[in-house]
Parts: C-alpha cells; structure tokens; sequence
C-alpha cells in the first residue's frame, strides 16, 4: 500500500473517530441531564449536590492528569462523607487492633439519630450515577479547576481553587 493511501486510511479514521467522540459526548450529555431530573424526582431531601474537578498543579514528578472527584461529593451544601446522616451507626469507641485477627476488638458503636436513610441512599445514588460518565465528558462539559452544583432548578459552575 503506498503512503498516499495509508494517509488517506488516516485521514478518514480520524474523521470517523472525531464523529464517535462528537456522538458519546452528546448522548453523554442528554444522558447526564435526565438522569439528574430523574434523580431529583426520586429524592424529595435532595436539594443539590456538588464536586470537584481538575488537573494538580504537581503530582511529584508523575504527570499531571485531570480529574472529576466524583467520590467525594457535597450534598445540600455539606460533604456528604462528613455529614451527620451519612451513617446509620456511630463509632463511639474503636477498641483495640489486634494483630493476628485484624480486627478491632472492643469496638463501640451506637444508633446515629441523625441519621437520613433517604439522603444516605441518594448519596450512593449520586455517585454511582457519576461514575458512569468518563473523565472527558466532565473536562469537556464542565471545564478544569471548577466545583459543579446540580440542583433543582439547574447546573451552577463556579472557579475551584485548590492546592
């Protein structure tokens, strides 16, 4: 096969993949609003959620890679992973680590009466449905260095500034 021909091969894969990547973002993109409303629908305590996304500044000498943190997630404004209803038990005393078992021994736990069963189902909700978009589709939707809030009544994307 002559180059001529190879570098037209080239030139027409490229366009076809440009027209796949153009159409994955698209349906992404419809994709990604519905399941939002349809979330908000199922969620009556759900008034918003949020994250984070960008590209480190350093990362000690491995390239530097752009991500949406979509595993650490605000919900009405409070990180959910900290928030008083994420857990239905609190550990009010960890015990002893033994060793040879790996576990904690003496370990204290007590009914959370803060406790949200709805929004902490919301929460894994949430964050499943945000894993199933890639890494693209949020740099190319929502930008770099930006903090994203989803809520009733629309997308909200706001500078993030980090370290």
């Amino acid at each position: 096969m002559s180059l001529s021909k190879k570098l037209e091969i080239l030139k027409q894969k490229s366009a076809e993949i440009r027209k796949l990547k153009n159409e994955v973002y698209e349906i992404s993109k419809t994709a990604f609003e519905e399941g939002c409303h349809a979330i908000f629908t199922k969620y009556e305590a759900l008034g918003s959620f949020s994250w984070n996304q960008y590209t480190p500044y350093f990362n000690d000498g491995d390239t530097c890679v752009f991500s949406a943190n979509t595993d650490y997630i605000k919900v009405n404004g409070e990180y959910a992973e900290d928030s008083d209803w994420i857990s239905e038990k609190i550990i009010t005393n960890y015990g002893t680590y033994n060793r040879d078992t790996k576990k904690y021994e003496g370990r204290v736990e007590v009914p959370n009466s803060g406790y949200d069963p709805e929004l902490a189902k919301a929460t894994r909700e949430i964050q499943d449905f945000l894993n199933l978009f890639d890494n693209d589709f949020y740099l190319d939707r929502f930008g770099d260095h930006t903090e994203i809030t989803i809520g009733r009544e629309g997308i909200e994307v706001e500078d993030y500034e980090h370290e």
